[in-house]
């Protein structure tokens, strides 16, 4: 699968665009402290998962998630920021953290799959198994988030 193809990479993309689209049009100090920074934040959130999509074994995968991770609730921190000095409307807020929070739930299944066996479409659950590093024989497997959760339990959640 192709880097593009991950629905939880098409996901960041989307709020790092929304945004860019909301960041460009401040002006002046609120750009050059808030914007920038938000900006910055949301934009590490793909990055970081590029980075780590392009790495060879599980632990450097795992490790570029979890920065992406931080990265994910820097921007949700920015959010509640700009709303608080009044840069975005409430409404807008509650988008922009509804939007992180399914994000989150994608990106830590992702991470969960990192490295799992993948047998008959089921994922091996015991738990005694550690698939930290690379297996020789083939058999690790890396699935993307959305194989976790169904449309409906991403919106509803």
């Amino acid at each position: 699968m192709k880097l593009e193809d991950l629905k939880l990479y098409q996901e960041c993309l989307n709020l790092e665009s929304t945004v860019w689209k909301i960041v460009e049009k401040w002006e002046g100090f609120n750009k050059e402290t808030v914007g920038k920074s938000f900006v910055t934040a949301a934009d590490a959130i793909s990055s970081n998962i590029a980075s780590g999509y392009g790495r060879y074994n599980f632990k450097d995968k795992k490790h570029y998630c979890y920065i992406s991770r931080g990265c994910l609730l820097e921007t949700k921190g920015w959010a509640i920021k700009a709303n608080e000095r009044g840069l975005i409307d409430e409404t807008i807020q509650n988008e922009l953290i509804e939007e992180i929070e399914k994000i989150h739930r994608m990106l830590n299944a992702y991470i969960r799959s990192i490295g799992r066996k993948k047998e008959d479409n089921n994922y091996d659950n015991n738990t005694n198994n550690s698939y930290d590093e690379d297996d020789n024989n083939g058999n690790t497997f890396t699935a993307s988030a959305d194989e976790f959760f169904n449309e409906e339990e991403l919106t509803n959640a």
